[in-house]
């Protein structure tokens, strides 16, 4: 039976959508990793980083109405062609586009407080005072900046 094409828009949406999330994700997690050596900066700069992509698509879905549907990386993903007259492939495509965009700000916001949440333990057991090294040249480590360094060292091997 031939697929709906509803379903083959929402898939070629899902497909664009979800790349440009993907390398929005991996520089997200690359400043991240850049700022690995002080936990509680790399988690909060995550969250912001992320409420911004939030934010970045939550604008996309409000401006994908008022676009033209040929100018989507849908129509191109269709090939240029849909067996549709062109206003009612205008509301199908900008339609399922805008649901799609909701949906990744929803992921993302999620995320985002996620990172918050994390960030917020990782403050509250004092990990933000000093990295890896402990409380800031403390002599006792706090919990936190203790359980990083064994993660760490597990990950890293002897």
């Amino acid at each position: 039976m031939a697929e709906r094409i509803e379903d083959q828009v929402r898939a070629k949406a899902v497909l664009s959508v979800g790349r440009g999330c993907f390398f929005g994700a991996l520089a997200i997690w690359c400043v991240m990793i850049g700022l690995i050596a002080e936990p509680l900066q790399s988690l909060k700069s995550g969250a912001i980083l992320t409420m911004l992509l939030a934010c970045v698509l939550l604008l996309k879905a409000g401006r994908v109405t008022h676009l033209s549907y040929k100018r989507t990386e849908v129509w191109l993903l269709l090939d240029r062609r849909i067996d549709l007259p062109p206003v009612v492939a205008q509301q199908i495509i900008t339609r399922i586009l805008r649901d799609v965009y909701l949906r990744a700000t929803l992921y993302a916001t999620i995320a985002a407080i996620g990172f918050w949440f994390m960030a917020l333990l990782f403050w509250l057991f004092g990990a933000g005072n000093g990295g890896f090294g402990g409380n800031g040249g403390a002599a006792v480590p706090s919990l936190a900046a203790r359980a990083v360094d064994s993660l760490i060292g597990w990950w890293a091997g002897p």
